[in-house]
């Protein structure tokens, strides 16, 4: 089960640190979430302005982030020493490297990992042990109030819940989404069809939940979806990696997955478990309207003759 606590905190800090706890490796994000706490009120406007727009707001020069953060370029450059960079090119120099890895490829991911993957006759507990260790990592990453979060949105009967994925990862949001519908009403996936998906899309408001699974290589399609249903002021959960989609900054909860590289596609395993821990939570906080659907259903398929 989910661990990591927070505060209460603004809009776009509680955004910034969704992001932040679901990552369980050395980003740039998470030295500023760790180091928040030493820096001077300047110092911490930048970190700010930083992880409200994470990780483009990095990319400004000196000045230009200095204006978004309504502070001197000389703070910019302490603050970045701060976070232990030489400098702000090597402040740049870090982001541009999580980018790379972000958008890293299949046939990237294969050429890198060649020594990491088992050989034909390989041992087996080779594979078992990495994912063993993505899970506990995976787990002990999650904030537990963004999991507690969307459990509300999920478990609330008064929300119409929306899943969507991506051209790797619908599959999940097929599952998830297939689950969900033995426990409650009111569970679609986002069509797929452009004329279907616009029209259901028109109607988004405050009693829709969008989830969303973007993993790396995140696709716009799904970006622009999580952003529309936020300005629709739907609810939004984003499910995704270790190097968090973009959709994060407009997402009510994030949820991430930690899978180490070990071939030209990463394990669903982390994922797939949060999935049914997401399943059973709900499973026991719906309570007995989830085992009279369940009921029902199992009578309707008896009543059809479909098993």
């Amino acid at each position: 089960m989910p661990k990591n606590t927070r505060e209460p905190s603004s809009p776009s800090e509680d955004a910034a640190a969704s992001i932040d706890a679901a990552v369980s490796m050395d980003t740039v994000a998470s030295r500023i979430r760790e180091r928040m706490g030493d820096c001077t009120p300047s110092e911490r406007k930048v970190a700010r302005t930083l992880l409200a727009a994470y990780p483009v707001a990095g990319f400004e020069t000196v000045a230009g982030l200095a204006d978004l953060a309504e502070v001197s370029g000389a703070t910019v450059v302490r603050f970045a020493t701060r976070l232990g960079y030489s400098g702000f090119p090597d402040f740049q120099k870090a982001l541009r490297g999580e980018l790379e890895q972000r958008s890293a490829s299949p046939t990237t991911l294969y050429e890198r990992t060649g020594s990491n993957r088992l050989a034909p006759a390989g041992d087996l507990a080779a594979f078992v042990e990495p994912s063993v260790e993505d899970l506990r990592s995976t787990f002990a990453g999650l904030s537990e109030h963004d999991f507690e979060t969307t459990i509300e949105m999920l478990a609330n009967p008064k929300r119409r819940i929306w899943l969507v994925g991506g051209r790797y990862s619908v599959f999940l949001a097929e599952y998830l989404s297939a689950s969900l519908q033995q426990l409650r009403p009111n569970v679609q996936m986002v069509p797929e069809m452009a004329s279907l998906r616009g029209a259901t899309m028109a109607g988004f408001d405050a009693k829709d939940v969008l989830v969303a699974f973007d993993f790396r290589r995140y696709e716009a399609d799904t970006r622009n979806l999580v952003h529309h249903a936020k300005t629709r002021k739907a609810g939004v959960v984003v499910i995704t990696d270790k190097w968090v989609s973009p959709c994060a900054s407009d997402a009510d909860a994030v949820l991430t997955s930690i899978a180490s590289e070990r071939g030209p596609f990463d394990s669903v395993v982390p994922v797939m478990a949060l999935v049914e821990v997401l399943f059973e939570t709900l499973v026991h906080r719906i309570g007995d309207p989830a085992r009279h659907r369940i009921e029902q259903i199992e009578q309707t398929v008896q009543q059809l003759d479909l098993i």
